[in-house]
């Protein structure tokens, strides 16, 4: 597996260090150091033909909590991140996951851009959600089947190591599922009694209502993925934003409480609008050996405007709760949410 890092404010590759700024072309020419010489930043505001380049990180579309890593009092959250890439001659070469940790400056967050195999097609179109299996080191990848039109929308099975170095080890179709596959950005595991639950909805945009399905799973020792056959359902209407697709993130806590994003996205340059809710509840019993309950009304925990939340990640299985935003041509980011309706 090779990594490729980047620092979210210069986005420049590391080699023997990291470098925040790097001169933007045309125009190469770098600032003047010199003692006598102005300060950098005069420098570069003084002169049209040469300018400091701030790039974003690219758009962040699942998320899924990995460890904490603690050393020299300094703690840092790491999560697996998915890119909504697509399988064409554009975007066919760019990575499809990183592993992005929480800053410990104001350099900002940093990316490890991961170049992986994938099995199966040469790379995977529109990979749009990661769901963590609850207490294990590894993830299922979901193609959120964009169109409608994918014939083989795949589910990937991810490991990683101590050393945070991930395999893809397996590959199956989406399951048959309840209503015609579309549009998928939201997906979550949860175990109940030490059986397992695939989870997912579809963002439904268009529509005020979206509807939270769960069935059975079961993930092998060799990689094998098993999904059950028959669903549980429940509905999910937000509130808000106005006019937002309905489910775009996911992620279920240690007791079954879902919470879902919902997103606003008029285009590539805005402006963006989100919410988090905590949507239903996942408990023992029915005919599957869990049943899904609708939190009525949706607990709003959280408002972003400006921003389109399209990954929900919990640490550890609990508070507190990061969010991953695709702001399209904004670029992505990775931030903790201010919980206030808890």
């Amino acid at each position: 597996m090779i990594r490729r890092r980047f620092i979210a404010r210069g986005l420049l590759p590391v080699a023997t260090g990291l470098s925040l700024l790097a001169p933007a072309v045309p125009g190469s020419a770098q600032p003047d150091h010199r003692p006598d010489s102005p300060p950098a930043r005069d420098a570069v505001d003084a002169s049209s033909s040469s300018r400091l380049e701030i790039r974003a990180p690219r758009e962040f579309s699942g998320i899924a909590w990995l460890t904490t890593e603690e050393s020299d009092e300094v703690v840092q959250e790491v999560f697996l991140v998915c890119h909504d890439t697509l399988d064409n001659d554009a975007e066919r070469d760019l990575p499809r996951l990183s592993i992005v940790r929480t800053p410990v400056d104001p350099n900002g967050i940093i990316v490890d851009e991961l170049d992986v195999d994938f099995p199966g097609r040469s790379v995977p179109n529109d990979l749009e959600s990661i769901a963590r299996l609850p207490g294990r080191n590894a993830a299922l990848l979901a193609e959120s089947n964009a169109g409608g039109d994918d014939p083989d929308p795949t589910i990937y099975l991810a490991r990683w190591d101590r050393d945070l170095n991930v395999e893809i080890v397996s590959a199956v179709p989406w399951p048959e599922t309840p209503e015609p596959l579309v549009n998928v950005e939201a997906t979550a595991v949860v175990t109940v009694r030490g059986k397992d639950y695939f989870v997912y909805a579809e963002r439904a945009e268009g529509r005020d209502t979206t509807f939270i399905n769960m069935t059975r799973l079961k993930v092998y020792e060799d990689g094998e993925i098993r999904f059950g056959r028959r669903w549980t359902s429940v509905p999910f209407t937000p509130p808000e934003p106005p006019d937002g697709r309905p489910a775009s993130g996911m992620d279920i806590d240690k007791w079954g409480n879902i919470y879902v994003s919902s997103a606003y996205d008029p285009g590539d340059l805005g402006p963006f609008d989100s919410a988090v809710y905590r949507a239903a509840t996942v408990r023992e019993g029915g005919r599957i050996g869990a049943s899904l309950r609708p939190v009525e009304p949706p607990q709003e925990l959280a408002r972003s405007s400006g921003l389109k939340v399209e990954g929900v990640g919990l640490v550890a299985g609990s508070f507190p709760i990061f969010i991953g935003d695709d702001d399209e041509d904004y670029g992505g980011l990775l931030r903790q949410l201010r919980v206030t309706g808890e």
